[in-house]
């Protein structure tokens, strides 16, 4: 399958270098250049949708994630994305989509040319601290034969826009029109987020804490606000030591039908023991308490601990 030319451009060696400067880092990052790429998405997706008006007729439910960053998100993602009926992209942040007003069909055309750009890739996700790849031998990442399922994997962003413009939920229910909204809550030892918020972000112990925490607090108030019924929790360790039972389940809950080797290839790319992130980083007595009692208010994060 051939890149497109914007593909191959932002993934070329020197796009990389220039993106890896300090001018072209603040470039990308700047107001102007994300309002451009904002158009840019806007005016593609509208002349998809026109070409193809009923690619996207059978969506039944639309599949976000809330939580933190590393905690897994990109694994259950991709593993879902594998499914024939499934389109689910990596660190798309749809909801940039929704708050700028583009309709559905706009969506589901980007959320799948993501998907195809992430198997381009190999699904692996480019910031990752140590690369690996979520590919299914067998599966149909970056393809489907029914779009029942749509989604994005990107859940520190998805918490945080709707946790600062609650209006946002309505306006994604409005867009999903008759297919249903779903969340996946992805949760992880919390010593392994908190440590790689240090080592990728270049934080310090509080900083990271602090933001961990606040997301935390956003999450909760998510789940109540959006409902139970329409957030399923996933707990990292568990998913990767049975991955197939777990796959099953979150397949159950988006009414996708796991079919015969489906599931068996997607946990044959599934380490089941999981990566102690915390080791990347010096964990102290002082420290170790810290983050044990603020776990508590968490019903979600009962019975962890630093060793399990």
């Amino acid at each position: 399958m051939n890149a497109n030319p914007w593909t191959t451009l932002v993934d070329s060696d020197l796009f990389r270098r220039m993106a890896g400067g300090q001018a072209g880092r603040s470039m990308l990052r700047s107001r102007l250049f994300r309002d451009a790429m904002l158009r840019k998405s806007y005016l593609t997706s509208a002349v998809m949708a026109r070409r193809q008006p009923d690619a996207f007729r059978e969506v039944r439910a639309f599949c976000l994630f809330i939580g933190h960053n590393k905690s897994g998100t990109s694994l259950i993602g991709s593993l879902l994305d594998a499914h024939p009926d499934a389109i689910v992209a990596d660190d798309m942040d749809a909801l940039r989509f929704v708050a700028a007003g583009f309709s559905r069909d706009q969506i589901c055309h980007l959320l799948a040319a993501g998907a195809r750009r992430d198997f381009q890739k190999g699904r692996v996700t480019a910031r990752r601290v140590g690369a690996y790849s979520f590919l299914v031998c067998g599966g149909r990442q970056g393809s489907y034969r029914r779009a029942f399922v749509v989604g994005d994997s990107t859940s520190g962003s998805t918490t945080r826009r709707l946790g600062e413009t609650p209006a946002l939920l309505n306006r994604l229910r409005a867009i999903a029109g008759e297919a249903a909204t779903r969340f996946i809550f992805v949760v992880r030892n919390p010593f392994d987020p908190i440590s790689y918020i240090m080592v990728r972000g270049r934080r310090s112990f509080e900083n990271a804490a602090d933001h961990y925490f606040t997301n935390c607090i956003t999450a909760l108030e998510l789940r109540q606000r959006i409902g139970p019924e329409n957030v399923l929790t996933v707990h990292y360790e568990p998913f990767v030591s049975d991955c197939e039972a777990q796959l099953r389940r979150v397949c159950d809950y988006l009414g996708l039908d796991p079919e015969p080797g489906y599931l068996a290839a997607c946990a044959a790319v599934v380490h089941p023991t999981p990566q102690r992130e915390r080791e990347r980083v010096v964990w102290d007595a002082r420290r170790r308490a810290e983050v044990m009692a603020r776990m508590r208010p968490f019903d979600f994060l009962d019975g962890y601990s630093f060793d399990r």
